[in-house]
């Protein structure tokens, strides 16, 4: 029998900040570059600019939403439960546009086999204000403390559709305690859901760099210029050099 074909598919959020149209546009050509033939989605209030910008193999789905400050157009990423069409692919990953790929996204696709999320592993433990912030028990903290549990990096995770439910659920954990929100933005709530909830694993943790050192040396998949959320200028610049020295001249 003859072995049923994965549909693939990698989406965005884009909102608030035009200028992420350039990020976007570098993001989208790494990934041809390195070969990806699957779908793309995008989560955004600007279908027209972004199918005005970037040139596509294939016109990408949309999910569009109205025009949003940065926190809401950063949590989009969890509206993807409201996408209609999400149920026709059985692999997914989410994408930050400050992303550069530099290796073919079936590495990650790949490894996916459970009902988790994910991840990437960062320095700071889920603790500091970045990964748990005040959303943690105190109990809770005691346990990553004394397992030195390392927060997670939600600018690019991986899952099966069947873990979509969860997205819908963390995006009412984060309205239930909007008052706890900090300029991590939505990352605190679905660190600490996944934590709580034990449905997250850090397989991505050696393919994926988020310190934007070392760039030439790197030998993993994506590259991560985080720099702050909303943060473009510096991105785009690191983004733009990367892109014209390692990728494009391949």
């Amino acid at each position: 029998m003859q072995k049923k074909e994965i549909s693939k598919l990698i989406y965005f959020t884009l909102g608030n900040n035009v200028n992420y149209l350039k990020l976007a546009n570098l993001c989208i050509s790494s990934l041809y570059k390195n070969g990806y033939d699957g779908d793309f989605l995008f989560i955004t209030n600007m279908k027209n600019e972004i199918l005005g910008e970037i040139e596509f193999k294939k016109e990408p789905y949309f999910l569009e939403t109205d025009q949003s400050d940065l926190i809401h157009s950063s949590s989009n990423k969890l509206k993807l439960y409201k996408f209609k069409e999400v149920s026709n692919f059985d692999k997914i990953i989410f994408s930050d546009l400050d992303i550069i790929w530099t290796s073919n996204p079936d590495k990650i696709f790949d490894l996916i086999e459970t009902y988790e999320f994910y991840m990437s592993n960062e320095d700071a433990l889920m603790s500091d204000e970045w990964w748990g912030s005040q959303l943690l028990f105190s109990e809770e903290r005691v346990i990553i403390q004394q397992g030195k549990i390392k927060g997670v990096n939600a600018g690019i995770f991986a899952f099966s559709s069947k873990m979509v439910h969860h997205l819908e659920k963390i995006e009412n954990y984060l309205k239930q305690n909007i008052h706890l929100i900090n300029q991590c933005l939505e990352q605190p709530y679905l660190n600490v859901y996944l934590f709580r909830n034990k449905i997250y694993n850090t397989k991505l943790t050696n393919l994926v760099s988020h310190s934007g050192y070392h760039l030439n040396n790197f030998d993993g998949v994506v590259l991560h210029f985080a720099g702050g959320p909303g943060n473009f200028s510096p991105k785009y610049e690191k983004m733009l050099n990367f892109f014209e020295n390692n990728i494009e001249k391949e």
